[in-house]
């Protein structure tokens, strides 16, 4: 039996290189994409393009009742107001740093969208020195901080406090650890496979993830972590 809980809305926040792709290929079999799951990021908005239908937050109020799932980079702790009626179920995934800055760098060196896109020979060295520090943490500082004054003192941070190559400071870390305390769940993307299909459960789906962007699968493994 599926243990569905019909009022609840599912409100994934996808941390880049977490397991979101995974994710959301489950749920674009599962649920119909575009209506009972919303996919809140560039390739939901071209979706919703080529299909003629409103942006999620310009639909009806009767539109919104069918949306079980909400996923992406673009998800906010703002979005559950779209759905005043419903009990918002917060999920995230976070991944050991290490694994997740080989896991982009794999990806960046040879699968990435051409814009963002490094040459493939790139060394590890080389693009490690221009990448963010803290990328979870200031990812979900932006999504997570409930108050507007605490978006603007993070977003501040970020711009004056921690450049490029500084961490997020331990003000912003704290606010973010506050914010998911509160979330239904947190899990991190080594036990994905193993949670994964515990969640699906309560969304009223069965299933588990397939590793869609799996390094060595769909881009090229040129770094592996050593034990």
């Amino acid at each position: 039996m599926i243990d569905s809980h019909q009022n609840e809305i599912f409100i994934l926040f996808h941390v880049p290189k977490t397991g979101g792709i995974s994710i959301n290929h489950l749920l674009n079999e599962k649920f119909t994409r575009g209506v009972d799951f919303i996919d809140l990021g560039q390739p939901g908005e071209e979706d919703d393009a080529r299909h003629g239908r409103l942006p999620i937050e310009k639909r009806s109020r009767e539109e919104r009742s069918k949306v079980r799932v909400i996923s992406g980079h673009e998800v906010f702790m703002r979005t559950e107001q779209l759905f005043p009626d419903r009990i918002p179920r917060r999920i995230t995934f976070l991944r050991k740093p290490a694994s997740r800055i080989v896991s982009a760098f794999n990806y960046e060196t040879s699968d990435a969208a051409p814009f963002t896109r490094w040459d493939a020979t790139t060394p590890f060295e080389t693009w490690y020195r221009y990448q963010e520090r803290d990328v979870m943490t200031k990812f979900l500082a932006k999504r997570v901080i409930g108050s507007r004054l605490g978006v603007a003192l993070a977003q501040s941070k970020r711009f004056i406090g921690y450049p490029v190559k500084r961490g997020a400071g331990s003000w912003v870390f704290e606010q973010v650890q506050q914010a998911l305390s509160d979330f239904w769940f947190v899990g991190c993307t080594e036990s994905l496979s193993n949670d994964m299909p515990k969640i699906a459960r309560r969304m009223g789906i069965e299933g588990g993830v397939d590793k869609r962007n799996a390094t060595g699968r769909n881009f090229s493994r040129r770094l592996e972590l050593t034990p």
